[in-house]
């Protein structure tokens, strides 16, 4: 709940601060609540949008049962085998290094496996389950609310690392599935 508009907050300052000495981005790529930063920056939304979303979003995700991620040292394609009703792919942030994210059960089961196969495997520090399953209930009821305010197109270019299936991001439903759909940071680097 708090933890979202203070990364959104020190990640657009520091940006800002870099604009200040003089650093300008040539294009802006984010990392979940970060793709809302370069958003802001690209003006997609304002910043006041964009903080009043997040705040929400933070709101809204706080109110849904708790969950686990787990990141692994391992290729997506290699743990689309534990993907299932429990858990969801969440992030994959470089060739080799993926999230999973999903019910504090099955990913205690997951992590149990991968110990088993000797795949390095870590909990993340998370209240919930970020970019799984688990976030479908408050999709519609965010996809609401962005559609409530003005969406522009980037005057910067912007590298998605949400659903790119989902349409641009001047539509509501970019960023209800960008609850969603796995972060995929890596592709965004490449």
């Amino acid at each position: 709940r708090f933890a979202q508009p203070a990364l959104f907050t020190v990640e657009y300052a520091l940006a800002e601060l870099w604009r200040a000495w003089g650093i300008q981005p040539a294009a802006l790529i984010g990392h979940s609540v970060g793709e809302y930063v370069a958003a802001a920056l690209a003006g997609v939304l304002s910043l006041e949008d964009a903080l009043a979303l997040i705040t929400r979003r933070g709101q809204l995700i706080s109110a849904l049962p708790r969950g686990s991620m787990l990141s692994v040292m391992a290729p997506a394609s290699q743990l689309e085998r534990f993907v299932d009703t429990q858990v969801s792919l969440a992030a994959i942030n470089a060739p080799g290094f993926s999230v999973l994210s999903g019910s504090d059960q099955a990913i205690d089961r997951v992590e149990a496996a991968l110990l088993q196969e000797s795949i390095p495997a870590r909990r993340l520090h998370t209240s919930h389950a970020f970019h799984s399953s688990m976030m479908e209930p408050i999709m519609a009821e965010f996809e609401q609310l962005v559609s409530g305010i003005s969406l522009s197109p980037p005057t910067l270019p912007m590298v998605l690392t949400g659903d790119p299936a989902a349409g641009p991001v001047t539509q509501p439903r970019y960023w209800s599935a960008q609850l969603r759909a796995p972060v995929r940071f890596s592709a965004g680097l490449l």
